[in-house]
């Protein structure tokens, strides 16, 4: 029984550092020190080999990250996917894509899972679903001016509160181009918009606002959301900064003396 539990031990390790080695094409003794920034991970995070493995392959491979710093954000990684429920490979290849597309610097990275992960708690939306729209709307935001910091918060929101999103940015877009003219920035113009929306007097006041910053496809959409209370700008422009403990403490929350 003993040796059969050392075996199937020195297979889960042994699958560990194939994935490594896949994942990165390192041999010799680059080959040497990735299985030891791996076994580090494995010894620190309650994890399986095989995980530990993908989470220092990809992040080497992705982010190129080496040593110590290589180790702290693969299991940043990990306990990101534990805590989202989100598939590990994913979650690297979405998280390096996103921060390319806004030029985030790889230094940031723990941030923006923390911002991904507060994103997810506070609207109730899959992480998944934020990646996907990220991606897909990414270079419209981006157009607009809009950093990741607030690009997330407002996809967020979007998502969750059942605005299309497609509509609600063919609105933001010709907004951000019409504040443009009068030498206003594009969180400026949003934010005055939907104050004003708020408060008017009623229903067709408000559209008629909306529709002189939205157009008239965009308009209906957000004069809607703003006035039901679904849409709020005032806490996107927070600083990525902000979100660096999330991952780290959500996951010690879920820690029971099993793990």
């Amino acid at each position: 029984a003993v040796a059969a539990a050392l075996v199937a031990a020195f297979k889960n390790l042994d699958d560990g550092y194939d994935t490594v080695i896949k994942k990165t094409g390192a041999t010799g003794e680059a080959a040497e020190e990735l299985k030891k920034n791996m076994d580090n991970v494995f010894g620190t995070v309650p994890t399986d080999a095989e995980t530990a493995g993908i989470a220092i392959g990809e992040v080497n491979t992705r982010f190129g990250k080496t040593g110590e710093a290589l180790e702290n954000l693969s299991a940043e990684f990990i306990r990101f996917s534990e805590i989202n429920d989100t598939d590990l490979n994913r979650s690297i290849n979405s998280t390096d894509a996103i921060m390319t597309k806004f030029n985030v610097d790889a230094s940031q990275t723990k941030n923006v899972l923390g911002l991904i992960t507060k994103a997810g708690q506070d609207t109730g939306l899959s992480i998944d679903t934020l990646y996907s729209s990220l991606e897909k709307n990414g270079a419209t935001l981006k157009e607009m001016d809009f950093d990741l910091t607030e690009s997330v918060n407002l996809l967020a929101q979007f998502e969750a509160n059942g605005v299309d999103t497609s509509t609600a940015l063919a609105g933001l877009k010709k907004a951000v181009a019409n504040a443009a003219k009068e030498g206003k920035s594009a969180d400026k113009a949003l934010e005055e918009t939907v104050e004003n929306i708020k408060n008017a007097s009623s229903e067709t006041e408000a559209l008629q606002i909306a529709t002189e910053l939205f157009g008239t496809k965009g308009a209906p959409e957000m004069t809607q959301a703003i006035r039901e209370g679904r849409l709020s700008v005032d806490n996107l422009k927070n600083s990525l900064s902000e979100y660096g403990s999330v991952v780290e403490d959500t996951f010690n929350e879920t820690l029971d003396p099993t793990d």
